[in-house]
């Protein structure tokens, strides 16, 4: 009778220490990697939705990153028509300034080298202009993007723009010259705009994005990672559990000792 009983006793104390040693176990494992889920086992249900959770978490933040790209591409479209604009800036007060009666022949050719050479450099910058090794004034942009709108940019060079023959070699052509300047100028403020309310559409997609990403973010928080404070609670619980069971051991070891000296 005594030796079932101590045999049972042990049993039990051996299945303590076990459970407890597992517990303590996976407390450390929680702590050192901060989150609940390690393992498929520790919570089947959860990881589950996690894994959905984390696959739409990564989705959204491809989706950002894509949007900021097309940002960046735009932004950079845009920086290239403000110097051609400023180039027509220039050019239109060229054009005026041979307007002027009192100028000599000598005056406008002079003036007339100086446009050349803006109208060269508009073409530079239309054929030069690139994101991603994609050209973005010429005439080949066209694109889908990442809000389902497609954009295309016309091409933004001397003879798109209606440039390619402005004379100020008289009164008369400098006339001429200056309402075809200010043409180009009205057509190339008219594809920075559409350039800016492009951005503004997709900056605004990428904030409902990242509202997404946030909320998305937080669910999966409150799944994967580990409450800290109740986490040392339960270590420092089950680490006083096993320490309960081994000395229950020892307790025992003598007292099954003590029955055997009395037996004998």
């Amino acid at each position: 009778m005594v030796v079932g009983t101590t045999s049972s006793t042990y049993n039990k104390l051996h299945n303590n220490l076990l459970r407890s040693d597992s517990n303590l176990n996976s407390s450390i494992e929680r702590l050192s990697s901060g989150k609940k889920i390690n393992k498929a086992s520790d919570s089947p249900s959860d990881l589950a939705v996690l894994a959905a959770l984390q696959a739409q978490t990564r989705g959204i933040s491809q989706q950002i990153s894509n949007g900021m790209s097309e940002v960046s591409m735009l932004q950079t479209a845009e920086g290239a028509l403000g110097s051609t604009s400023e180039s027509l800036q220039r050019m239109s007060e060229l054009a005026v300034q041979a307007a002027n009666g009192t100028l000599t022949d000598s005056d406008r050719a002079t003036i007339q080298a100086e446009i050349n050479e803006l109208s060269a450099g508009i073409n530079k910058t239309a054929s030069s202009t690139e994101f991603n090794t994609k050209k973005l004034l010429d005439g080949s942009l066209s694109v889908s993007l990442t809000n389902g709108t497609d954009f295309s940019q016309a091409a933004v060079d001397a003879t798109s723009l209606g440039l390619s023959k402005v004379s100020v070699a008289n009164q008369a052509d400098a006339s001429k010259a200056i309402e075809s300047v200010k043409s180009a100028i009205d057509k190339v403020t008219s594809f920075r705009s559409q350039i800016g309310a492009t951005v503004n559409g997709i900056n605004s997609e990428i904030s409902n994005y990242q509202t997404s990403l946030i909320n998305t973010a937080s669910a999966q928080s409150q799944i994967e990672d580990v409450d800290m404070a109740a986490e040392i609670i339960n270590m420092n619980r089950d680490d006083l559990q096993s320490k309960f069971a081994i000395k229950a051991f020892d307790m025992q070891n003598v007292t099954a000792s003590k029955v055997l000296d009395l037996l004998g």
